[in-house]
Order: structure tokens, then sequence, then C-alpha cells
């Protein structure tokens, strides 16, 4: 994820809370978003939609945006 992103949400929400409302763990959220880890592209997409929801945007985080650009197909 990119740093104004990462920023953005870490700023507009609990992480704790977008972790429970997409069934991972707090680390697990955080290792994605800290570009470590390569979630699934269906996680990818529940990230962005519930990301989306809790901070009352639309489409400011897209799918991709949780996957690591050096780990996308």
């Amino acid at each position: 994820m990119i740093v104004r992103k990462r920023n953005h949400l870490k700023r507009m929400l609990k992480l704790n809370l977008l972790a429970a409302q997409c069934e991972i763990s707090p680390e697990t959220l955080s290792r994605i978003i800290n570009n470590h880890i390569k979630p699934s592209d269906e996680l990818a997409q529940k990230l962005a939609d519930t990301a989306n929801k809790l901070c009352f945007t639309e489409d400011y985080f897209k799918a991709e945006d949780f996957i690591p650009k050096h780990l996308r197909n």
C-alpha cells in the first residue's frame, strides 16, 4: 500500500475494526498494509470495500491498494 493511502487509512479508522470486519487478525492486516504479504484477490477486495464503507468514502480504496506492487501478477 502506498504511504499516502496507508496514512489515510490509519487516520480515518481503527485498524482493529477493519481487521475484525474482514475476519482477519490485526497482525495480518498490519502485514498486508505494510507490504509484507499478499492477500488473496477476494480478501483485497473485501478490505477495500470495508475500508471505503468505514471511512464513508466511495472507491477511494481499491483492491490493488492492498496488494504490494512487487507481488502483483
